[in-house]
């Protein structure tokens, strides 16, 4: 089917319209995100479905030579698979596009993976990741040349195992429990004669080490930066008071409904979205109060369950908590707290800062394990940062040592 892109762009611009976009925003979008598009293939008169979406790889590869930044790569993708959208439907729905192009498995990979990720009996959560693992395994092997499963040699496992381990050097234990899962399906089902024990017999080590946190004045700081007047200054206020004082994580604050709070008991009771276990949680009042100040007097008007919504049409709830990270990072950064890697300083460290304040005042680890949501208290312990004043009380004096007037050896 061909069609002018001019009336594909006019179409799109309806579809914002009765999103609820603003007519600002309509026209960013028209200039970042479909006007690039004009300047490319305007000059046909016509346009598919195949040159739409070779103008993806055009500016892939302006972005890859530094010719346009990341930025402007966004919009620019984003203007392009909205218009592929409104071509082969005719509308559009809002939603966030991943920034990662997903590469396909050809036959019989593709069946085989299908199977195995049926036969694995684990949460959603888990099945994705050795999905995505195993996903990443077959496309190795196949760039390589192999064409059926019974082709692949120790040295590719060893070669994927190395490879993915420079983007995955903290999770290596996944990668070998989903390889060692696969090709023992592999031998069960006689697709395959080796399951390569060798090279996946050996778990990786963790490692051990103290982790920084937020510390309460600084949580403090980023409280004191929110303007709790305006509508958005509500829902923020609203969402920093409950990281702080529930260690919720992200994506169940983002995640998190109306029917959840139980306002005679101040309590939260929700399913937890990475462990998929039930909790209850005890909220202070002045938290609570803080949540049904922004229902009332800051929430948009819309259909979602969700308490904290988007300030910006759509009016939908958050995609993950992604977005509650994103607020956090904006009020850290007008309190000028500086963050590094590895410093703590996230919204995850809030999480973390709480279970060091309540082991710091002598609550007992398995409570806080259960406040934090752990199944038991070792996930804590990787949670709960050094105690100073704990750990002052531990430490012997120079005395202790011995020798003539404590002198130095």
């Amino acid at each position: 089917m061909a069609i002018r892109l001019s009336e594909l762009i006019v179409q799109a611009v309806k579809c914002l319209e009765k999103l609820g976009y603003s007519s600002e925003t309509i026209k960013v979008y028209r200039y970042s995100a479909f006007a690039p598009l004009e300047r490319q293939i305007g000059r046909y008169e016509y346009v598919d479905s195949n040159l739409i979406q070779l103008q993806e790889i055009f500016f892939l590869e302006q972005y890859e030579n530094g010719v346009i930044s990341r930025h402007t790569f966004n919009w620019r993708i984003r203007g392009i698979r909205m218009i592929e959208e409104v071509y082969d439907t005719g509308d559009f729905i809002w939603k966030v596009f991943s920034k990662k192009t997903k590469e396909e498995l050809s036959e019989p990979f593709k069946s085989i993976l299908a199977s195995f990720i049926l036969s694995q009996k684990c949460s959603i959560k888990r099945r994705d990741c050795i999905n995505s693992i195993c996903q990443r395994f077959l496309c190795s092997v196949v760039r390589n040349g192999v064409t059926d499963i019974s082709d692949i040699l120790p040295e590719q496992v060893q070669k994927f195992m190395t490879s993915i381990s420079k983007s995955r050097s903290k999770s290596m234990d996944d990668v070998i429990y989903a390889l060692k899962s696969f090709f023992r399906y592999l031998c069960e089902n006689g697709l395959y004669h080796e399951n390569f024990w060798m090279l996946l017999a050996s778990p990786r080590c963790r490692d051990h080490h103290v982790r920084e946190c937020v510390t309460p004045k600084e949580s403090s700081q980023l409280l004191e930066e929110i303007n709790r007047l305006t509508e958005e200054g509500k829902r923020d206020f609203a969402v920093m008071s409950l990281a702080i004082v529930s260690g919720l994580r992200a994506s169940d604050i983002a995640s998190l409904k109306l029917e959840d709070i139980d306002w005679l008991r101040n309590e939260i009771r929700l399913i937890q979205g990475k462990t998929f276990e039930p909790i209850i949680l005890p909220v202070p009042k002045p938290v609570l109060q803080s949540i049904a100040d922004y229902i009332l007097n800051g929430r948009p008007q819309t259909e979602s369950r969700n308490i904290f919504i988007r300030h910006q049409a759509p009016f939908v709830e958050y995609h993950d908590g992604v977005s509650i990270a994103c607020i956090f990072r904006k009020y850290q950064k007008k309190a000028g707290i500086t963050h590094n890697d590895g410093d703590g300083k996230t919204l995850h460290g809030l999480r973390r800062g709480l279970g060091t304040e309540m082991t710091a005042c002598g609550v007992p680890v398995d409570t806080v394990a259960q406040v934090l949501g752990h199944r038991g208290i070792k996930a804590t312990k990787q949670y709960i940062s050094a105690d100073m004043r704990g750990m002052q009380l531990c430490v012997l004096g120079f005395d202790s040592l011995g020798g003539d007037n404590n002198e130095p050896f």
